[in-house]
Formats: C-alpha cells, sequence, structure tokens
C-alpha cells in the first residue's frame, strides 16, 4: 500500500523474521564480491567505481527468494495502476552494507544487452534489524535529484525488517552511507518490453 501520491508501493514488515534470518543465513554460505556499477561520465568504463557505490553483493537465483519477492511486484503493478507489460525478473542482489558502505544516487533502469527489454519495476528488501545497524537509510527522488526544489524522501519505513518497496525502475534512490553495523538486502528488476 501507498499514501496518495508516492511514486512506490510499500508493505511494512511485508516478510517475516524467517525469510529474513533464511537469507542472511544463505548469503553466509556464499563469496561475496565488490558491488559495481558504471561511471555516468561519458566514454568511462569504470566499473567498480566507489566514489559511487561501496558494498559488497551476490548474485541469487533461489526459487524460494523469487517467489516472495514476486508477489510484491505483481501486486504493487496491479495496485498503484501502472499496469506494465512485465516479463522475466532479473537475477536477485543481496547486498551488504558495512560500516561507511552506500550508494549515490542512481536509477536502475537500464535496456538489456539486445536492447529490447527495459528494466520497469525495481522491489528492495531490509533484511536488517534496525538495531542491528545507523545510517544506510534509504532515500527516493522525483524526478531528479540535482534540483534544488526536487523533492528527496528519507524512506523511514525501510529501517524496519522484512520491509518491501516497488517502484518504478526509472526513479533516483540512494542508500546513505552506513554509520555502524551491518545492513542486508535484497533487490531484484523486473523487465519488460522498451517504452512505447
Amino acid at each position: 500500500m501507498n499514501s496518495f501520491g508516492e511514486p512506490f508501493w510499500r508493505w511494512e514488515n511485508g516478510l517475516g523474521n524467517k525469510f529474513c534470518d533464511d537469507v542472511i543465513r544463505f548469503s553466509n554460505t556464499l563469496k561475496k564480491r565488490q558491488g559495481q556499477t558504471r561511471d555516468p561520465t561519458p566514454g568511462a568504463n569504470d566499473l567498480t567505481n566507489k566514489r559511487h557505490r561501496d558494498s559488497k553483493i551476490i548474485w541469487m537465483s533461489e526459487k524460494w527468494i523469487y517467489k516472495e519477492l514476486l508477489k510484491f511486484v505483481d501486486l504493487a503493478n496491479t495496485d498503484a495502476k501502472w499496469n506494465f507489460n512485465l516479463g522475466k525478473a532479473e537475477a536477485i542482489q543481496y547486498t551488504r552494507y558495512d560500516s561507511n558502505n552506500y550508494y549515490h544516487w542512481h536509477v536502475d533502469q537500464v535496456q538489456n544487452d539486445d536492447k529490447t527489454h527495459v528494466r520497469k519495476l525495481s522491489i528492495c528488501v531490509n533484511l536488517t534489524d534496525p538495531k542491528d545497524f545507523e545510517g544506510g537509510d534509504f532515500w527516493i527522488s522525483i524526478p531528479h535529484p540535482i534540483p534544488e526544489e526536487t523533492k528527496n524522501m528519507r524512506l523511514d519505513f525501510m529501517k524496519k525488517r522484512g520491509s518491501v518497496e516497488v517502484f518504478p525502475s526509472y526513479i533516483y534512490h540512494r542508500v546513505t552511507p552506513v554509520i555502524s553495523g551491518t545492513r542486508h538486502s535484497l533487490v531484484n528488476w523486473v523487465q519488460g518490453a522498451n517504452w512505447k
């Protein structure tokens, strides 16, 4: 559900402690790598780019995780009346933000390799109890974070464990630096045919 005018659909504590514990426990059995993002400077090819993002990630494709995430994507797409023409979900990204880790303002919308599909909806899940980390706030911005008059919103509900947010992939968002502790999260993107 959401409040009128919010560019996202949310569920506070949408996923239970068992699911969150199971994902974190599973992530502890896998090797993490540095999160990557492209440098937005024309011609740059810096994928690691710690000036823009610093966190550890794991790519996951477990059906039991997809099952939980995709039901929220479907509900949001219908209930928010976006009614986007959706196709397949990409690999799930588990992200671990330790102290001083962050992800600056960015959008998720990218085309797939054959340029026929684009990310349309993004889903984010906080897996961590708020007493286990400080900082790591999730912010969203409409339509762009640079103009000073743009409304930037800190989504405090995303501090609650198991909270879920679904939003169009063209919306700018960020995670502020974690001050202490560790923030565990899941992110997924669902593609659809190019916008018409």
